[in-house]
């Protein structure tokens, strides 16, 4: 699974050269880090983030493939509370310390096997990555949303994720499991007093989404969500179909961007 927005988008429009988008290319994604972190044990992990080159290596691959109308800037940084978020006024998609901490916390619950906790914690936030940077492309490319921007965003990350590889997949069922143990989280809260308001459908109720998305997108490769009874039976039917739609969807109103 190499940088799946891009590889993605080639495949399934058959690209084998960069040329003009339909759209002016007036932006790139561009990587910045913040080297006044506190935090210590935040300062070794950048480093260590820094050290993969795989921030700058997507930014590459985008900036090869795909028009932007101005720059976006992508980074890790310290936030001071768990978080993951776009902020439209600097054009900026950040994965915060504390939300990859909160992650392994999370984790722990499922394994206590430090190199199967470190992989649930990467994929889980790879599959956060692309829903941010879902809300950053809305933004940017003032592209139409007919629903809640929420779940829009967590059908982009969808979309790109399962791509077919085994790697794809399991970051998007590691997505899935993480929303299904925050849900857990607050299993003895009366149903009034959870924030029905907020702009994110319940945790359970993404958990149970994402992993029909998942199954809609190949559903012989992703069969054992049914054979393990993670999903039920009699729903499969609409997995197939909503994921067909999300996937038409998203290929719909990036294709003006794509250089083809």
């Amino acid at each position: 699974m190499r940088y799946l927005i891009i590889s993605f988008l080639c495949c399934c429009y058959c690209l084998n050269y960069a040329q003009q988008a339909q759209m002016p290319d007036y932006g790139d994604v561009k990587v910045v880090w913040n080297n006044n972190i506190k935090d210590s044990s935040f300062r070794d992990f950048q480093e260590a983030i820094k050290n993969t080159g795989i921030l700058e290596a997507i930014a590459k691959d985008v900036n090869g493939y795909l028009a932007l109308p101005e720059d976006l800037y992508i980074t890790f940084d310290e936030c001071h509370r768990n978080n993951a978020f776009y902020d439209a006024h600097t054009k900026k998609v950040t994965i915060c310390y504390e939300m990859v901490t909160y992650l392994y916390t999370l984790f722990k619950a499922k394994t206590q096997n430090p190199a199967q906790l470190r992989e649930m914690v990467i994929n889980s936030t790879l599959f956060i990555f692309y829903h941010e940077m879902g809300h950053a492309l809305i933004d940017l490319m003032d592209l139409p949303v007919t629903g809640k921007e929420e779940d829009t965003v967590d059908n982009f990350s969808i979309f790109l994720l399962a791509d077919g590889s085994k790697k794809g997949a399991l970051a998007v069922l590691d997505g899935a499991i993480a929303f299904y143990l925050m849900g857990e989280s607050f299993q003895n809260t009366q149903l009034k007093n959870l924030d029905l308001w907020d702009e994110h459908s319940l945790d359970h109720q993404r958990f149970y989404h994402i992993l029909c998305m998942l199954y809609g997108s190949n559903p012989d490769q992703h069969n054992a969500l049914i054979r393990k009874k993670m999903l039920p039976d009699e729903i499969t039917y609409r997995c197939i179909e909503d994921y067909r739609k999300i996937k038409k969807g998203w290929l719909t109103v990036l294709a003006p961007w794509i250089k083809k």
